[in-house]
């Protein structure tokens, strides 16, 4: 599937202005790579449940799939215990999703393929890469450098990642090929509950979004822009409006795919 299938259409231009004030990335990586990520290792295998063909194969055979789709290889997956849902990609040069047990329980096999299908294409587009990085960069510059400058860098990366995210719900839509199983799973994530997911009315839910844009001043203003993830009803507007563009339709047609 050609990615202008499903990215958002302001997401490349924000990466340009957000990358032209990054400096030190290939230092930052390379620290990551032989050190951060060795450290973390030993915990992954001795904290949490790595995924394979005998060790939740249902997920293992998901993520060999998506993987498949994107000709990446596919990611480690390791199950850890957690009371909430969520599922987030890691890496630089080697990559990994860190999947909560509650979450495998809990999904049903489409949620799970929206979840999966989501942090797939973050890794294949460079956007965990990214991620990982910049979260090692604020680091650094929290220890250098006044917090004017960490500011002004995270908002310009919140605008990028924010737009990406809009584009990992198009492709988690695609894949899983249900509406309602995509804002089922943006709902689980909000409320981490299946029984109080089930009782949100979803328009009523949206509605919300136009009272977030309402809140126009500098306070709530620099709130919103200090968000990494997307507020979850402008994410069910923003996804909503993709399956009804002439972009989302033509995209499932192509797939064979009618809800």
């Amino acid at each position: 599937m050609e990615r202008f299938c499903y990215i958002n259409e302001k997401q490349d231009e924000a990466y340009r202005q957000y990358k032209d004030g990054v400096a030190f990335q290939k230092d930052i990586e390379s620290v990551f790579d032989e050190i951060d990520y060795k450290i973390k290792l030993p915990d992954f295998l001795g904290k949490t449940v790595k995924v394979t063909q005998k060790q939740f194969p249902e997920v293992y055979e998901l993520v060999e799939e998506l993987s498949e789709i994107y000709q990446i290889t596919a990611p480690t997956v390791y199950v850890y215990e957690d009371y909430y849902y969520g599922a987030e990609s890691y890496g630089i040069s080697y990559y990994w999703i860190e999947l909560s047990a509650k979450t495998i329980q809990d999904f049903s096999k489409e949620e799970l393929r929206f979840l999966m299908a989501r942090e797939l294409y973050k890794i294949a587009d460079g956007v965990t890469k990214q991620k990982t990085m910049m979260d090692e960069r604020f680091k650094m510059i929290r220890m250098v450098a006044p917090d004017e400058l960490e500011k002004m860098s995270r908002l310009s990366f919140y605008h990028w990642y924010r737009l990406s995210n809009y584009s990992a719900d198009n492709f988690g839509y695609l894949m899983c090929g249900s509406m309602k199983s995509s804002v089922q799973t943006i709902l689980k994530l909000v409320l981490n509950s299946v029984m109080l997911a089930e009782q949100v009315d979803v328009k009523e839910f949206i509605g919300q979004a136009s009272e977030i844009n309402r809140q126009d001043n500098m306070v709530s203003n620099y709130t919103k822009a200090d968000e990494a993830i997307p507020y979850a009803p402008h994410r069910i507007q923003s996804l909503l409006a993709y399956a009804i563009s002439d972009r989302g339709m033509q995209t499932r047609i192509r797939q064979g795919k009618v809800e």
